[in-house]
C-alpha cells in the first residue's frame, strides 16, 4: 500500500520522538491514502515552520501490519470514534481507550477535519457535552482516512519510495 506524508522538510526515516503529541490517534507519525491530502498538509506545515512543502511517499506492507496492535475506524461518526479521538488530544480526559501509552502500534480511520476540530476545541473547553458534540458531527461528504504509526516496530515498516516537490 502506498501512503503519503505532507511536509516541509524532506526525511527518509520518521523519528516519534519528533512527532507531535495530542493528535487525533495519539503521538505517531501520520500519513494519509490522498496525495491531495498529504499535499495541503505540506503548505500547512510551510506557513507554519517554513522549509519547502513536499510529500513525502512511503510503501507499507499490509500483511505485517496486520500482525501488529491496530485499532481500525470505519465511520467516524459514532461515540467510540469521537470518544477516542478526544481522548487522545485531551491527555487529562478520563477514558478507557486511547493511545497515550502507545497501545496500538498504528491506528487507522478518518481524519478530524478543521469542523469537527472546532467541536472537539468545545468540548476540551466545556462549552459542549460529548453528546453535543456528537449531535453537531455533519458528515455531508466524505472524510479522508488517516493511518498513523505510533511505535518503531510499525515505523519500520514504513519504507520510503520518493519525495514529491509541490
Amino acid at each position: 500500500m502506498i501512503l503519503y506524508h505532507g511536509s516541509n522538510m524532506v526525511f527518509r526515516t520518521p523519528l516519534l520522538a519528533k512527532c507531535s503529541p495530542h493528535k487525533d490517534f495519539g503521538q505517531g507519525f501520520y500519513l494519509s491514502d490522498s496525495f491531495d491530502v498529504a499535499r495541503r498538509t505540506a503548505f500547512r506545515a510551510v506557513r507554519q515552520r517554513g522549509g519547502t512543502p513536499v510529500v513525502l511517499v512511503f510503501e507499507v506492507d499490509v500483511v505485517k501490519m496486520q500482525q501488529m496492535s491496530f485499532k481500525k475506524f470505519v465511520q467516524p461518526g459514532n461515540r467510540t470514534w469521537a470518544k477516542f479521538v478526544l481522548a487522545n488530544r485531551n491527555p487529562k480526559m478520563a477514558a478507557a481507550d486511547h493511545n497515550r501509552n502507545r497501545r496500538y502500534d498504528w491506528v487507522v480511520g478518518p481524519i478530524a477535519d478543521d469542523g469537527l476540530a472546532f467541536l472537539f476545541k468545545m468540548f476540551e473547553r466545556g462549552y459542549y457535552t460529548l453528546g453535543e458534540v456528537l449531535r453537531r458531527m455533519q458528515f455531508g461528504r466524505r472524510l479522508t482516512t488517516q493511518y498513523s504509526f505510533h511505535t518503531r516496530r510499525a515505523i519500520s515498516l514504513l519504507k520510503f519510495k520518493e519525495a514529491r516537490h509541490v
